[in-house]
């Protein structure tokens, strides 16, 4: 019988400790040198399982020190330290930074505006709105226009 990914990846835990029997251990052994995904895995777990098996290192305990704690313990001292809850910072408004922002936004588009404005006005002493342009049509003289054939005696003065 071949053995399946979902049949092999269920039998590496037992595998890796050692609980699974021959006849069933083999097959995966199979399984797990053809498969690249299964052996992933499989090598995944001998890892986990490493951080797992190292045994911790020994402490040494003072004499009575059981008997000192339990002392203590049931005269109700709490201990040197009390845990307190955590420091929960403040939350500051939103609203105060919000409107500070738009005020210095308002400001700096106030002294923007100024200073294209100022930019567009003219840079002399002199209130002479045409400067620089001649003089306006209006204050021109009047052309003599000449009169068509077609305007002779067909107009209103010539009734």
């Amino acid at each position: 019988m071949k053995t399946t990914c979902d049949d092999a990846r269920a039998l590496v835990p037992s595998y890796l400790d050692g609980e699974l029997p021959e006849p069933q251990s083999a097959p995966l052994r199979t399984h797990l040198l053809a498969c690249p995904a299964c052996r992933e895995v499989a090598k995944e777990g001998k890892v986990l399982r490493r951080w797992f098996e190292a045994e911790p290192a020994r402490v040494s305990v003072p004499a009575g020190f059981a008997a000192r704690v339990a002392r203590r313990a049931f005269a109700g001292d709490p201990g040197l330290l009390v845990p307190e809850p955590p420091a929960v910072r403040p939350r500051r408004p939103l609203l105060p930074f919000l409107l500070l922002a738009t005020a210095a936004a308002a400001a700096l588009l106030f002294v923007l505006a100024v200073a294209i404005q100022r930019e567009s006005l003219p840079h002399s002493n002199r209130l002479d709105a045409q400067e620089g342009q001649g003089r306006p049509p209006w204050l021109e003289a009047p052309a003599e226009v000449e009169p068509n054939a077609r305007d002779t005696g067909s107009g209103p003065e010539q009734r």
